[in-house]
């Protein structure tokens, strides 16, 4: 894929482009173009990228399940949308990701410890979070003795087998395990 030249990422490309916090209402067309096209359960922070005052882009912060911040000691908040249109190049996503880690930091010194994780069965490894700093920590259910299943029914996967419609014939598939990336916010 080639870039338009106004989206090159330098100073000049960085100086036209802003991050902001938005309600997440501002962020629902993002939401629904991410893969996974749903919003996280509880929301507690959206930025929008403009760029030129167009948006681009958006990263959801929400507040993970509570074992996580047992595990990080801590309020803990989960980066669990991140999107940007195609046309922008791919290191904006670590500009986009910067921005809100110092937006954060600065309004919210409550906020322990940032978590993310890169989904490898859509082809993500985390690169984005390395590039912006973030630590590996792992993979999900590493620790487990057992391994844990999705449910299937058509093309369609579910996590719990509670969503699964009733009566629907299931089909019980493994559970990719995701890398997970974390950000210490404080010493």
């Amino acid at each position: 894929m080639s870039y338009k030249p106004e989206f090159r990422f330098n100073r000049e490309w960085r100086e036209r482009s802003i991050v902001v916090p938005v309600p997440v209402s501002a962020v629902s067309e993002f939401i629904m173009r991410h893969y996974l096209r749903k919003r996280p359960a509880v929301v507690v922070a959206c930025f929008m990228l403009l760029i030129d005052g167009i948006a681009r882009g958006c990263a959801v912060y929400a507040l993970p399940p509570k074992q996580t911040a047992v595990r990080y000691n801590g309020v803990t908040w989960e980066l669990a949308r991140l999107f940007i249109d195609d046309e922008v190049p791919a290191n904006a996503e670590t500009f986009l990701i910067a921005s809100t880690v110092r937006a954060i930091k600065q309004s919210h010194p409550e906020v322990k410890m940032l978590v993310s994780y890169a989904d490898p069965s859509v082809g993500h490894s985390g690169t984005i979070y390395r590039a912006a700093n973030w630590t590996s920590d792992g993979k999900t259910d590493q620790e487990r003795k057992t391994p844990r299943f999705d449910y299937r029914v058509g093309g369609v996967t579910f996590s719990r087998k509670a969503h699964v419609p009733k009566g629907a014939e299931v089909e019980r598939v493994p559970r990719v395990s995701k890398h997970r990336f974390t950000m210490r916010m404080s010493a």
